[in-house]
């Protein structure tokens, strides 16, 4: 039997106080509900007022709402049209005005930002438990076969939407091929990590473990036992031009 337990069964509401910001999300059973990474991302980037803010990938609309509660002039995009429904009446759930693209990565955005958020799909997740949870909620964070297929991608095409004094915020997680990734960073981008946790990993890398385990010995991913938990690293980044 597959466990699924960190996707919402139906619609409800939930209250987030992050960097002493008060809001609430309405979370469904269709878009993957903000996760321990979100929240540790959402309490470590630093957004200042009036910066231009660009949250690509914005799911709920989880941080762009959060930048917007921090003074930033917030623009946000995301592939799915159901994310995109949901994270506008999140928005004015919540009273901010952010200016919602559809389409992948930028979207139709064509100028440079001051700040760039970006929390994309990165889990390697096993076809198994893709089959049990549908397409529509496996593309919300399944990072391919590497489990970082978008990061790089995205890292592509970050540089265009960027000025001088531009910074991206990104997590790099472990439950994925992470040494490809910061290769990838380094030789692109000035990288300083802001901030670095440990936490459990989702339910299916326990209830696959044996092929979990074989990606760890060959060095694709890191995870690791705490007690009884299995568990993975998550770095967060913020990057400049070089």
């Amino acid at each position: 039997m597959v466990r699924i337990l960190h996707f919402v069964q139906k619609s409800e509401v939930r209250k987030y106080d992050i960097q002493n910001v008060k809001f609430e999300l309405e979370l469904n059973e269709h878009i993957f509900p903000p996760s321990p990474h979100g929240s540790f991302f959402a309490e470590n980037m630093k957004i200042n007022a009036g910066e231009s803010i660009i949250d690509v990938g914005t799911g709920s609309g989880f941080l762009a709402i959060l930048a917007a509660k921090l003074g930033g002039a917030v623009s946000a995009t995301d592939n799915d049209k159901d994310a995109i429904e949901l994270a506008q009446k999140n928005a004015a759930r919540n009273n901010v005005s952010i200016d919602f693209h559809h389409g992948s990565y930028f979207a139709n955005f064509n100028k440079k930002f001051d700040v760039i958020i970006v929390n994309l799909p990165q889990e390697i997740v096993h076809k198994d438990y893709q089959e049990a949870i549908g397409k529509q909620l496996t593309q919300s964070f399944d990072g391919g076969p590497n489990g970082n297929r978008q990061v790089l991608e995205f890292l592509d095409v970050a540089k265009k939407y960027m000025h001088d004094k531009s910074r991206i915020y990104i997590i790099v997680y472990t439950v994925t091929n992470y040494a490809q990734t910061l290769k990838k960073i380094i030789q692109n981008y000035n990288a300083r990590l802001v901030a670095f946790d440990t936490g459990p990993t989702k339910e299916f890398v326990e209830d696959y473990i044996e092929w979990y385990k074989n990606l760890n010995e060959v060095g694709k991913i890191k995870i690791f036992k705490i007690g009884k938990k299995w568990c993975a690293h998550e770095y967060l980044f913020e990057l400049t031009l070089k």
